[in-house]
């Protein structure tokens, strides 16, 4: 970590443009994004800069976490940087949780895909926030589930 900043990393069994697939096309999203006890139940991804992903994440005990993420840098199967904010169901932004920039970095290695996160806070009041409210633990998981579902054969 750094004062305003989070960093995750894993290395992914798959070539850097199906890892890249996976991080901006909506059928994929839906499979591994949020941690196993909040999933993606609705999802729109418009995949271009200046585009919108907004989703809603459902937890078990049925709480609602609606999010929205403005695409600002796409560089195909190599890096993507979006500004995340909360929003409500109709899209627009809500201040229920710290706003971060996300850039996703895409690196081949010899055993698949080196896949770095960075997560950029305004400051560390709000990273802590974040923190406490599971933004690592929840990441961590949900890279867990990317990572196995990378490591099943194709269908």
């Amino acid at each position: 970590m750094t004062d305003t900043g989070i960093h995750l990393s894993r290395t992914l069994p798959a070539a850097p443009e199906l890892v890249f697939r996976t991080l901006s096309e909506r059928e994929h999203l839906m499979r591994w994004w949020g941690p196993p006890n909040c999933r993606v139940v609705e999802c729109d991804v418009d995949f271009r800069v200046g585009g919108v992903w907004h989703y809603r994440l459902a937890s078990a005990d049925g709480t609602q976490h609606w999010s929205r993420a403005v695409y600002r840098e796409i560089e195909p199967s190599r890096r993507i940087v979006y500004a995340e904010t909360g929003s409500d169901a109709a899209g627009r932004v809500v201040h229920d949780r710290p706003a971060s920039v996300g850039t996703i970095s895409l690196t081949a290695v010899p055993t698949g895909t080196l896949l770095d996160v960075r997560l950029v806070f305004v400051s560390p009041l709000d990273r802590d926030r974040a923190v406490a409210n599971g933004v690592v633990t929840g990441f961590t998981a949900a890279l867990d589930q990317l990572e196995d579902m990378l490591a099943q054969p194709a269908r």
